[in-house]
């Protein structure tokens, strides 16, 4: 175990060794993968966190005690297989931070406006609408956001990490409260122009809708700015078009006296569409302000590994063939 601490390479090591220094290596507390592929490697494989014999050359022993398996006899293979599975793994977080934040701030909206007596700020019908429209596409669109430029040169996370923390909660909760603030400040903007009925309910209901649909494009990343465009983050094709679709389809149930009548939503001026737009941009602005910075990487290259872009362009073309 003291040895390990100094070296990076164990040559010349007899076939009990492997073993021995898989188990030093737990107990120092780390969670070790390990590859091999002969008979003598299975106690150590077995032993591993996580054990896979080394493609066409593993032996039947190496794969029965293993956790994984390659296809093929190229280490390579593993950091793609990293490389996508942290990808699959931020996307899930991401989504679960877009749709447990959508789903607080409009608990949010309704409480501050009923406890501050200022009636309902949007009907059943509404809300049924955010839910199972406008929020559904843009969360399967996160679900499939490329992998982050700097994904392969991140710390690994902890074994014993939970998807969600509380850390997360208290952010999702703050991203839902400006939010919420956003939409009430235009809903009480309703109130005072219109009084209560369904003008400022409209205003209110245009703006939450607007507001998650920005907020799709703030979960993208726990660190990187939106406004930054594809400087910090690579294009996803499929957000763009799933944001575009639903601001279209807001549009048009915002026009069509059919859809105002199953919504209960009023014709809008030119003044409430800039305060719907003002509702909307300042709690972007908050929200992509508040995102904490992340640790610089050290590395070659421009974008901190040169071998990750490497991997990426492997990864990609094997993907598509």
């Amino acid at each position: 175990a003291g040895l390990l601490k100094n070296g990076h390479v164990c040559a010349r090591v007899s076939p009990a060794h492997p073993l021995r220094i898989v188990h030093a290596l737990q107990e120092s507390g780390r969670d070790l993968p390990l590859p091999g592929d002969g008979i003598t490697a299975a106690p150590a494989l077995k032993a591993a966190d996580l054990g896979g014999p080394t493609g066409e050359s593993g032996t039947p022993v190496a794969r029965d005690v293993s956790d994984v398996g390659l296809d093929v006899d190229n280490l390579h293979t593993m950091a793609m297989a990293v490389r996508q599975g942290r990808t699959i793994y931020n996307n899930f977080r991401k989504l679960i931070e877009f749709l447990v934040s959508s789903y607080v701030t409009e608990f949010v909206v309704l409480l501050l406006g009923i406890a501050a007596g200022l009636g309902q700020p949007m009907n059943s019908m509404q809300l049924l609408w955010i839910n199972l429209v406008t929020d559904i596409f843009p969360g399967l669109a996160l679900s499939m956001e490329p992998a982050e430029k700097d994904i392969m040169v991140r710390p690994p996370r902890e074994s014993d990490d939970v998807i969600i923390g509380g850390n997360d909660l208290k952010k999702m909760t703050i991203e839902s409260g400006v939010i919420g603030v956003g939409t009430m400040a235009a809903y009480i903007y309703g109130l005072k122009r219109y009084g209560p009925g369904a003008e400022a309910s409209t205003l209110a209901f245009n703006t939450l809708t607007l507001n998650e649909l920005a907020h799709a494009y703030s979960s993208r990343s726990e660190h990187r700015h939106v406004f930054n465009g594809s400087k910090d983050l690579p294009p996803n094709p499929h957000l763009n078009k799933a944001i575009l679709g639903m601001a279209g389809l807001q549009a048009v149930v915002s026009i069509m006296p059919g859809f105002r009548r199953l919504l209960g939503t009023a014709p809008m001026g030119v003044m409430d569409l800039f305060v719907i737009l003002g509702g909307v941009l300042l709690p972007l602005a908050v929200n992509e302000a508040s995102k904490s910075a992340m640790p610089e990487m050290t590395g070659p290259g421009e974008d901190g590994n040169e071998e990750t872009e490497a991997v990426d362009e492997q990864f990609d073309e094997e993907t598509t063939t």
